[in-house]
């Protein structure tokens, strides 16, 4: 049954950034993750991740078309296992912004729908992210 979702961690770590505003704790993950976007394919790695979002970037140099209110469709890739879901783009972080300067650039987006299994597979990857640190 798939699950509507309404609504950090210091790099490496695996422990909850101090201060963060998120919903959820965050914890640093650098993860492999496909977006299915309008007639193709984009791979991204993650900078951080939590139970309802994480933020994606590439080292490549290129425009994509997502735009905030964006609705795509995600692929985690945790070892031999994938989380499957829905996402919909929150945030956007642009060469030339204070972020910029500090972190990737990339965007963030906020899971808007997944199923029981999934949930479960994101689950785990966070308690073990949390109890290991990050292996990637």
């Amino acid at each position: 049954m798939a699950e509507t979702v309404n609504g950090g961690n210091v790099a490496g770590s695996g422990k909850d950034v101090p201060g963060s505003q998120r919903a959820d704790p965050r914890v640093a993950v650098d993860a492999f993750v496909k977006i299915a976007g309008q007639d193709r394919e984009y791979v991204f790695r993650t900078r951080d991740l939590s139970k309802s979002g994480l933020f994606l970037y590439t080292k490549v140099g290129h425009v994509y078309p997502f735009r905030v209110g964006s609705t795509l469709q995600l692929e985690l890739y945790d070892y031999d296992k994938s989380v499957s879901c829905k996402v919909v783009v929150v945030r956007v972080v642009q060469s030339g912004t204070p972020e910029a300067d500090k972190y990737p650039v990339g965007f963030g987006v906020r899971l808007v729908e997944i199923d029981d299994a999934n949930r479960a597979v994101l689950q785990s990857m966070l308690d073990r992210v949390r109890k290991e640190g990050a292996a990637y």
